[in-house]
């Protein structure tokens, strides 16, 4: 690991002496805890260094020359002293996180993050707990920017969905073509409530190209099924997938491009069969200003298209802008972000339905607070505005959408695998066109294991 990351991740560990190990009462340790605090470490390690043949074993001791022995530059003969204190004393916190920081200045992360996992499921202040988790966050950064890594994970939910089909509750509409003629909805076309079942599964994997020059290859992909129970025509199979290059220019500017593609299948079949494919590539440009704000340029290219219904063809070309803040020395360690984006959607020569190039626009803002270690409350709330370019052959008027989407969870993390998040979502869509005006709730318990 490179020096200056190195002294990033160890110059935050100092909090973890906050939890001090009980250390004999004599002369010569306490001279040297007063030395420490006075940040002597040279001091203090000259003092206990002679003591060592015949104190070693002693795990207040170890504990008091490793640290001093590691604040002073000794990072091997730290080490040394550390595994004597957590053999004699498995269960001392501030032991196995001092050891952790030792094998980071010694750039053995792997067993860095070993020492940090055991310390993150003991028993410690929640402001350790939330140092630990910052740290070990910033080793799996490093693992990943260094080295190849494989991410999978499995998840499963259930629960109920009010509009599994994103309906209207209309049971009659007037069609303006047909001379204002009523024409009732059959029950695929007005909204269904369903129980739900959701399974999926997925893969991150990250490989470094050229890790001097920051360059990497990511490759993300996902795979769910939604269940409905009581309304199976309209359960659906979802895939999608990413390929791009990172590209990590200094600490501060980071750009990623890839190829993006989903996939949407309907298990049903008929007028309300909706099938999607999407195909495309995106860029970004994430621009850190400092420990607390993070700026973020995003634009993207797809082809939308609907092999049951050609017409809908359309390519749609994104572009927006994002910022990201955390409230640093705040309690609970609240996290907000806002963007803002907007682009065009218009119809392929083959489609022939230029009534469904739009021109849209909208706004999301969100965040997230850890109340306890293992505990977050996140939500998040989007707007998007849609004005179509021309008149729908139907209904006779140019469509006008409002759409909006609140999010909010919450999520329990067990343990580095298993977490647990009840959720609940609301949606609207506020349409002029009656079969595209319907709202929708919610609500999901998911339990997730990432390997």
């Amino acid at each position: 690991m490179p020096k200056t990351t190195n002294f990033w991740i160890i110059s935050c560990l100092l909090l973890l002496t906050a939890c001090p190990i009980g250390v004999a009462a004599d002369e010569a340790v306490s001279q040297a805890e007063t030395l420490m605090e006075q940040g002597q470490a040279q001091a203090a390690y000259e003092l206990l260094k002679p003591m060592e043949e015949a104190r070693a074993g002693d795990p207040a001791f170890d504990y008091l020359l490793g640290l001093a022995a590691l604040d002073s530059g000794h990072a091997l003969e730290a080490v040394f002293a550390l595994e004597r204190a957590v053999d004699a004393a498995p269960d001392s916190g501030p032991a196995r996180a001092e050891l952790a920081r030792a094998y980071l200045v010694l750039g053995d992360t792997d067993d860095a993050k070993g020492e940090f996992d055991k310390v993150q499921e003991m028993d410690l202040p929640d402001e350790v707990q939330r140092t630990i988790n910052r740290y070990i966050s910033t080793i799996d950064q490093y693992h990943d920017a260094s080295r190849t890594r494989y991410r999978p994970y499995v998840k499963m939910g259930l629960g109920y969905d009010s509009n599994v089909n994103s309906a209207t509750d209309e049971s009659s509409i007037a069609i303006p073509a047909f001379g204002g003629a009523s024409v009732p909805l059959d029950d695929g076309s007005r909204d269904e409530n369903s129980p739900i079942w959701d399974i999926g599964a997925g893969v991150r994997i990250t490989s470094p190209i050229d890790y001097e020059r920051g360059l990497s290859l990511f490759i993300n992909g996902d795979i769910d099924h939604r269940l409905a129970v009581d309304e199976a025509d309209f359960s659906s199979l979802l895939a999608n997938g990413q390929l791009g290059i990172n590209w990590r220019r200094d600490p501060k500017n980071q750009f990623r491009v890839s190829l993006d593609g989903t996939t949407v299948r309907i298990e049903g079949s008929g007028p309300a069969r909706s099938d999607r494919e999407v195909f495309g590539t995106s860029g970004q440009w994430q621009y850190t200003m400092d420990q607390a704000n993070q700026f973020t340029l995003f634009v993207q290219a797809s082809m939308v298209r609907y092999p049951e219904q050609r017409v809908r063809d359309v390519n749609r070309y994104t572009g927006g802008a994002g910022w990201g803040h955390a409230f640093l020395n705040t309690a609970y360690d609240p996290v907000m972000f806002i963007s803002a984006f907007g682009g065009v959607e218009d119809e392929t020569s083959e489609s022939r339905g230029k009534h469904f190039s739009n021109d849209f626009y909208g706004v999301r803002i969100g965040g997230q607070i850890t109340p306890y270690p293992k505990s977050t409350l996140f939500g998040a709330f989007t707007y998007e505005g849609s004005d179509y370019d021309d008149t729908d052959p139907t209904f006779l008027k140019k469509r006008n959408d409002d759409y909006f989407d609140v999010n909010t969870g919450y999520r329990y993390q067990f343990d580095r695998n298993w977490s647990l998040s009840p959720t609940i979502r609301y949606t609207n869509n506020d349409s002029n066109i009656i079969t595209n005006d319907y709202d929708r709730v919610e609500f999901m318990l998911t339990v997730r294991n990432d390997f």
